[in-house]
């Protein structure tokens, strides 16, 4: 499995421990997948054209006004600013094949409210001028809710799992019953992971959304940061897991590839370097 690391700059994050940082890319493990990019919040996987996102949570505002927390208006502004980001960072101008969303594209729980679904109307817009197909994955908070929104839209597609060259796509609320075969790597959201990483200049720690690339039941896992550009996710140093996937020492054996303001993504090496007692340099607060 290739993982590509694009930089926007060249400047390494202070706290960490940079195993390895180049344009190209470089090999986790041989295994018969294709190349895997992560850019920002996305994973592409140029030679199948797919690009898939995690986590994008539209109506969060709304649900934090109703609960009397006071945010300013945005989110979906945000949203699309961070999509076009990713978009404009892959290489050539060809129209996507497919965009995976893997599972929460709504943050409410319950029936559509008329802001979340107009937001969700303008982000599909959005990912149909840049790909000829979307596939939703049904995420905990999307349950029985997304049907609605592919049914006058040709080239949307609801799905409970989706594969494509290999990798296979869950949301990650669940453990599943067994891996279909020929899957090589599971990929997975739910989880917002992040890590909080000790500055050693000033001593302050720091939250970064990562990436997460483990084993899981004999397969690669992959798990992906949430698109949601307003909450940067569980401290997995500080917390436990949310995801079933990660429990029982998987979370520990995973090596963590954060990201900076910039979007520049690093590898950390494995988490368990990073808890207290390991010989890295991120440490609880």
């Amino acid at each position: 499995m290739q993982v590509g690391i694009i930089s926007p700059k060249r400047d390494a994050l202070r706290g960490g421990r940079c195993e390895e940082r180049r344009q190209g890319g470089f090999s986790l493990r041989p295994t018969r997948l294709p190349e895997v990019r992560f850019i920002r919040e996305g994973l592409y996987v140029p030679s199948a054209r797919t690009l898939a996102l995690a986590d994008v949570h539209l109506g969060w505002e709304e649900t934090l006004h109703d609960e009397g927390t006071l945010v300013p208006r945005g989110h979906l502004r945000a949203v699309l600013e961070r999509l076009e980001g990713i978009v404009r960072t892959l290489d050539g101008r060809a129209r996507l094949e497919r965009v995976v969303v893997n599972g929460d594209l709504r943050h409410r729980f319950g029936p559509w409210t008329r802001q979340a679904w107009r937001e969700a109307q303008e982000f599909l817009d959005c990912l149909q001028a840049v790909a000829s197909e979307v596939v939703l994955v049904e995420g905990n908070h999307d349950e029985g809710s997304l049907a609605a929104l592919a049914e006058r839209r040709e080239g949307v597609l609801v799905r409970k799992e989706y594969g494509v060259d290999g990798l296979w796509f869950i949301h990650g609320d669940r453990a599943p019953e067994a891996v279909p075969e020929g899957v090589e790597a599971i990929v997975i959201g739910h989880e917002h992971p992040a890590v909080g990483l000790r500055d050693p200049v000033t001593g302050r720690v720091e939250t970064f959304k990562c990436f997460l690339v483990g084993r899981y039941r004999g397969r690669t896992l992959v798990v992906q940061p949430a698109l949601n550009p307003w909450t940067l996710g569980s401290d997995l140093l500080r917390e436990e897991p949310l995801s079933p996937l990660l429990a029982e020492g998987v979370l520990e054996g995973c090596r963590v590839y954060p990201l900076g303001d910039d979007g520049t993504v690093l590898s950390f090496g494995p988490l368990r370097r990073l808890l207290p007692g390991g010989t890295g340099s991120g440490v609880r607060a």
